[in-house]
């Protein structure tokens, strides 16, 4: 008799347990992102790095924190996030990139692809690349659009198709993308896809000059020096150059770095010359950080200084520049 009872007292207590399992086997520990190491976490600490959960380092003063507000200089931790995934530096920048992307924030999503394309911080896959942008798309990222256009333009990540590029294109330009209407307007200069016309390219050049893309003024002083759809004008020309330098246009203030150290279109001036390049130097061409170089290393417009020279090499170099590197370690 007794053994019957124990025997059905175990019955029940396994069928109880099949009914309902332990509350701590069947509760899913909540996974988390870490902000200093951005690696996958769950439970109350991550894994890789010790720091606890909700742990974020203050991008205005270095403060690590755990509340939303950094207690030694005030700033947000939604604001700190932004500025970290905006940094410019991949490694410091991939905890909160990966954060927000997950968030489904369209521009970290197109940051994200990115580490994808080169392999940083994740294996390299340019599926999973495409999908971000695609996903920053389906989130009303509008840069998002850009970007998948000049993916099928480039045949970057999949196989070439002009056609897809400039239906991306014409959406990102609907939906206000100045960069766009100059990919459309190139489109038409070559004859891609649409027929070729010089004079709606122009129009499109135009409507993305206006819109703040500086480049284009550089197509449209393209189009009068070379008489593109518009009688040739040497002076409506150089006038749309400097309107591109006035504008920010690292390659227009090149260009016109150019034309004035050589005389050609304009009166030579190496002052003016050495000022341009100077400023597209600025904006990051390394093109004229190599010009400056050789300026300053045969004394074109400026007194010779190799010590001066070597710097813009030098800068050149770090700018991408193989030759400029070359050159570096010719004259030290």
């Amino acid at each position: 008799m007794i053994r019957k009872q124990w025997l059905c007292l175990l019955l029940v207590v396994l069928f109880t347990a099949a009914l309902f399992p332990a509350h701590a086997e069947s509760e899913e520990e909540e996974e988390w992102l870490c902000l200093l190491c951005g690696s996958e976490a769950s439970g109350d600490v991550c894994p890789f790095c010790a720091a606890p959960m909700d742990a974020w380092t203050c991008q205005g003063c270095g403060t690590r924190n755990l509340s939303g507000v950094c207690r030694t200089c005030g700033k947000n931790v939604d604001t700190s996030i932004l500025e970290q995934s905006a940094c410019g530096d991949p490694l410091r920048a991939w905890p909160a990139v990966r954060y927000l992307a997950d968030l489904g924030r369209g521009d970290a999503l197109c940051r994200l692809a990115c580490y994808y394309e080169t392999g940083l911080m994740v294996p390299q896959d340019t599926e999973q690349a495409l999908a971000c942008v695609q996903k920053a798309v389906d989130h009303g990222y509008a840069p998002a659009l850009l970007e998948l256009g000049k993916i099928y333009d480039e045949g970057k990540w999949v196989e070439q198709d002009e056609f897809t590029a400039m239906e991306y294109f014409q959406k990102a330009a609907e939906a206000g993308i100045p960069e766009a209407l100059w990919y459309i307007g190139t489109f038409y200069e070559e004859g891609f896809v649409v027929r070729r016309n010089p004079e709606t390219a122009m129009s499109y050049y135009r409507r993305a000059a206006e819109a703040g893309n500086a480049d284009s003024w550089m197509s449209l002083a393209a189009c009068y020096a070379l008489g593109k759809g518009t009688e040739a004008d040497p002076a409506e020309a150089l006038a749309y150059y400097e309107k591109a330098a006035e504008g920010g246009s690292a390659l227009a203030c090149d260009y016109l770095g150019y034309l004035y150290m050589t005389g050609e279109m304009v009166a030579r001036d190496t002052v003016k010359g050495i000022a341009y390049y100077q400023e597209a130097a600025r904006l990051g061409n390394a093109r004229s950080m190599m010009a400056l170089g050789y300026a300053y290393l045969a004394g074109q417009g400026v007194d010779p200084d190799p010590s001066e020279a070597a710097r813009w090499y030098e800068q050149a170099a770090l700018a991408g520049r193989a030759d400029a590197l070359e050159i570096l370690n010719r004259i030290n």
